[in-house]
């Protein structure tokens, strides 16, 4: 499961904001996947609505974007053309074309799950960063390159990652180094004297000396941040042939 959007608005007309929050009202399938949130904490938003024909809310909602590179916009216009941000909604709001706009995003951000019955077995992935914008890029990332069907899992700290992989049977694990508490290292040695999960440490440390740590732990691939979509998809594909072959062995070892 993904986390709750987080619908903020700036620059919007009083009748526009009792418009909205009449939409969520209407409209109650919203809220399984969406929160509307007040303009104070825009910010913090995944989604933001702005008002396009407004210069001072397009330069807000600019400010905002250089702080929070992960939130999304719904671009408000009288406009037809492209107001320049990840969406465009043409004026006046109306309960379609918002819930259309939305289900746009939450599907573009939801992580592919199997359907009962599906014989093709999920990736499980678990993501370790104590950044909430690291967990929430990388989950945004994976459901965006991987193909294949993904079940995705996410740990705040290392303690809570250990803790994680000795209940779920993980694939790869992107693990960062420098946490709170038991660091990405240590993590790392950790899991990797139980189990043997593909294992790619994901930092800005950058250092040879650190690579050579990260090597010494037992980590698979070292990946400095912001990771690159080829590296991502060049790892994620490093380790379905290693389950591949893994599952491969298994069978000629039953038949025999």
């Amino acid at each position: 499961m993904h986390d709750e959007i987080k619908l903020s608005y700036i620059g919007l007309t009083e009748l526009e904001v009792r418009v909205l929050k009449s939409i969520f009202t209407l409209a109650p399938q919203l809220n399984e996947n969406v929160n509307l949130t007040s303009p104070e904490q825009a910010a913090d938003a995944d989604v933001i609505l702005v008002n396009a024909d407004d210069p001072k809310s397009a330069q807000m909602w600019t400010k905002i974007k250089v702080r929070n590179n992960l939130c999304t916009s719904l671009m408000l216009t009288d406009r037809e053309e492209s107001s320049g941000g990840d969406i465009t909604l043409q004026r006046p709001i109306r309960v379609q074309k918002l819930i259309s706009a939305l289900e746009d995003i939450v599907e573009q951000t939801s992580i592919q799950i199997p359907s009962e019955g599906s014989s093709e077995k999920p990736l499980n992935v678990l993501v370790v960063d104590d950044s909430f914008p690291v967990r929430k890029y990388m989950e945004h990332k994976l459901s965006e390159l991987v193909d294949a069907p993904i079940k995705l899992y996410l740990a705040s700290s290392g303690e809570e990652a250990i803790n994680k992989t000795s209940k779920v049977d993980c694939d790869i694990i992107f693990l960062d180094v420098m946490m709170d508490g038991v660091d990405g290292y240590k993590v790392c040695k950790t899991i990797k004297s139980k189990d043997n999960p593909y294992i790619v440490m994901l930092t800005s440390k950058k250092s040879p000396f650190d690579k050579v740590r990260g090597t010494m732990s037992g980590c698979d691939a070292y990946i400095t941040k912001p990771p690159a979509d080829e590296r991502l998809v060049e790892e994620i594909k490093k380790c379905l042939q290693r389950r591949a072959k893994n599952t491969a062995n298994l069978a000629v070892a039953d038949a025999r």
